[in-house]
This record gives C-alpha cells, structure tokens and sequence, in this order.
C-alpha cells in the first residue's frame, strides 16, 4: 500500500493507524519479562509527548532502560515514526482521527439489520433501509442544529460567531476548549511592532499524573491571526483553548473567517445529497432535477474551456461573479423566510391572547416504517408431524370428493316425496340427492333409483 500510494497520490500525507500498531504490542513484547512496564513507557511516549524532539528523547531512554536495541519491530517503528506519532502528524489536518474509524466499516453499516443468515433478497430490502435510515439521521442532526442552538457560556462577541455558524456537535467541542482555558496561565514573552509572542502554561494528564506543560502562542496583531505550538487547529479543525486565552488577551471581539471551517458549518449544502437515489424518491425532488439540469449544463462547460488556458480563465472569472449576485439574492431570500417563518410561526401558534391554536390547524404525518433491529423475519421451520397434520386439514377444507354409493335404500327414509335432498348418515358428512334423479314415488320406479342412484358425498 506504501508504494503504491506514493505513485497514485503522491501529493497526500500516508499514516497508519496507531490503534492497530499499540494492539501487537503483546505479540511482539510479550517475552520480555518487564512487559507491563514496557507497555506503559510506549504509550506514555506516543500519547504525552508534545513535540518531536520530546518523543524522541521518551523513545530513547525507553530503549535503553529495558535494553531494547535488539528488537527489529521497535526499530522499524521508529524509523517510521513520521507515519504515526502523534506528534509528527498532527501539523496536517486529519479532522482528529488518528486510528481506522468504526464508522467505517461494513459491519457498522448493517449493524441491525443483516446477519449471516441473511437471504440475497432480504440483504437488498434491507441495504435501502440502511441507508435510508442514515439519510434519516443526517436529516435529523442538520434539523436539530438549524432549529436549535446551545447558549454562550462567556460574554465574548467571538463565541457567539461560533454558535451561529457552527453545528452542536461542533459547537460543543469548542465550547470544551473555552472552559478548558480557564486552566491556562498566560504571560508574555516577546512583544514586536506588529506581533506578540505568549508562553500558556497548562497541567496537561502525562501517564496517571499531570505535568506542566508550556505552549507557545504566536499573534499577528494586524490580522488577527493566531498560532499554537499544540496545533490543534491545523490536527482536528478547533481553536484551542491556548489561542482562546490569547485573543482574550488582545480583546479580539471577531475572529477571521478561516478559523471556522466550512466542512462543520450548519448551513453547507452538500453536493452528495443532491445525488439520484432511491430510497426516498429523491429523483421526484424539484431541487435535485434543477441540480442535475445545471451539473450538465457545468460539465458541457468545463468539456469546452479545457483545452486552452484564457477560455478556463474566463469561464472562471464569470462563474465568480455570477456566484456573488446569486450569494446576494440568497441572503435576501434568507432573510425574508426567516421573517416570515417568524411571523407565521407567532401567528399559527398563537390566537388573541395567546391562547394556543386547536389541533385541526396541526398536521401530524405518519412515521416512516422501518424494521426493527436484530433478525430479519423469515419463516419458521415446521416438523414433519405439523407439515402432515397441516396437510390433511388443508385436503379436507379444499378438497370435494365424489363417492357412487351402491346399495339399498330404506323406502322409510325418503317416504314418498321427490323433494328429499339431504340424508343424516349421523356424522359430519351429509349425502346429498339429485332431484332429476328420481322419477317419482312408485315401488317399482325406486327400485330402479336404488340400484342406480349416485351420491355426492360433500364435507361441511
């Protein structure tokens, strides 16, 4: 996977994952007879080092302590330490994942919804289920942050920039940062014309103690731009709590815009849900035809402009400005909807004094239907003692069967009328007599209907 990265992407940064790499500690240390304590030192190094040169120094003294030099696989990994400390990747932004995520497996996927006796078929139905209830949450999360918001924990003008553009989850990983500042120790260490330089002391967790640890917090005073040596912000996309202390400092009251990133804006519409699919008739949504008449009208474009540098760039520069008007006509709309949906709101909700509206002005919609976690529902499997049983039932409400009875005929039990049509032979079944069948009431004419006569024999 190494080399073949290099070649495809040669323009990415490759890391493994630090989770699979601390799980073989057992199979390749266990030997030694300090495991446990080798085991401790290695992640200490990894998790609490907070620079390069910090974990090289832990690494070191670790391998010479417990005389280590000989082992090829804590060789091989130090060799390769800018592919998975901590410390040597955070300088690229990685939105804070540092081991495979869970979430990205197929067995978080159909978690509930398929196992190994699953069917062909049913892993169909419930493949669209999946996703459909995925789309459900997405849908559910980006409602809950458009509807909803955390209030501010601090009077700062900044935070509140945050809680407009961020979503919750989001949000409330920035407002960590801000109580965590509380703990932080602030003072200066070198002032310019246009810059300031702070140390931040923190007690930061080293093992199953606390260190003070020192960071160092660059401020451009002009831009207002702000660098930590923690580098949170360039790892998982958050300002650290050591640049929130700085700009309170500064009395910074709005950060710039780069500091907050579209990918965790609430209002970002994604070109990944404008995607035909169907689950949920997306194909019959106005938005997604409008969507897909411009993305032909787009590629058609870019097919033509390709080829010759001034056409790109003329396409570029006229897309530019019809993407400023069209931004402009979206924040007038927005703010229209808004103030409507306000007044609406007030007036659907509300009546004369305030009293609430009945319900007939509510429309309540059904809920979607999906099916339940664990296995999918299938047939249950019959003994053979229920498959004869059911059988038979199944024969004798189904089936008609036609009996020629031969046989004497007590003249007592038809008397001398045609219109008989049912004898009682004192059981469940009944025999029933074709009228057309008897020629009338004389000795001689049944006899010859006794000798002949049919019955139809019909279960009840």
């Amino acid at each position: 996977m190494k080399n073949a990265i290099q070649i495809v992407f040669p323009n990415v940064r490759h890391r493994w994952c630090l989770w699979h790499i601390l799980k073989k500690l057992l199979e390749k240390l266990r030997g030694y007879k300090e495991y446990e304590a080798i085991k401790f030192g290695i992640k200490n190094a990894v998790y609490d080092s907070l620079t390069k040169k910090e974990f090289e120094e832990n690494w070191n003294k670790l391998i010479e302590n417990y005389q280590l030099e000989g082992n090829e696989w804590l060789f091989g990994l130090f060799e390769d330490r800018h592919q998975w400390v901590p410390a040597f990747v955070k300088d690229i932004f990685w939105a804070g994942m540092s081991t495979t995520q869970r979430s990205e497996s197929m067995h978080a996927f159909f978690d509930g919804y398929i196992n190994s006796k699953t069917t062909l078929k049913q892993f169909v139905e419930q493949y669209e289920n999946a996703l459909a209830k995925k789309v459900e949450n997405e849908n559910g999360e980006e409602f809950n942050s458009l509807n909803s918001y955390i209030p501010c924990i601090t009077q700062y003008p900044f935070e509140k920039q945050f809680q407009k553009a961020y979503t919750i989850a989001k949000f409330k990983e920035f407002q960590q940062e801000v109580v965590g500042q509380l703990h932080c120790n602030l003072s200066l260490y070198t002032q310019g014309p246009d810059f300031s330089v702070y140390e931040v002391s923190e007690d930061v967790p080293f093992g199953e103690n606390l260190r003070l640890a020192t960071f160092i917090v660059y401020f451009d005073k002009e831009n207002f731009d702000t660098n930590c040596s923690c580098r949170l912000f360039e790892f998982r996309g958050i300002v650290c709590r050591h640049q929130i202390v700085v700009l309170m400092k500064e009395r910074v009251h709005e950060i710039p815009d780069k500091y907050i990133l579209r990918r965790w804006n609430k209002n970002v519409k994604r070109c990944h849900s404008k995607v035909i699919i169907n689950y949920n008739n997306s194909s019959m949504l106005p938005e997604t035809r409008r969507y897909n008449k411009m993305f032909n009208v787009f590629n058609d474009v870019a097919d033509l402009a390709t080829d010759c540098e001034n056409r790109c760039d003329m396409v570029v520069e006229q897309l530019l400005e019809l993407k400023g008007k069209l931004k402009e006509e979206v924040e007038i709309d927005y703010g229209n909807n808004k103030s409507s949906f306000v007044s609406n709101h007030h007036n659907s909700t509300t009546h004369g004094d305030g009293v609430s509206k009945s319900k007939e002005s509510r429309i309540i919609l059904d809920p979607v239907g999906l099916r339940q976690k664990g296995r999918p529902p299938c047939k249950r499997k019959q003994s053979m003692v229920e498959k004869v049983v059911n059988k038979k039932k199944k024969g004798a409400n189904a089936k008609k069967k036609t009996i020629n009875i031969r046989g004497s005929v007590e003249q007592s039990e038809f008397g001398a009328s045609s219109n008989i049509g049912l004898v009682d032979l004192g059981t469940q079944e009944s025999i029933q007599v074709n009228e057309s069948e008897i020629l009338g009431p004389s000795l001689e004419q049944q006899n010859i209907f006794q000798e002949n006569l049919s019955y139809q024999i019909t279960s009840e």
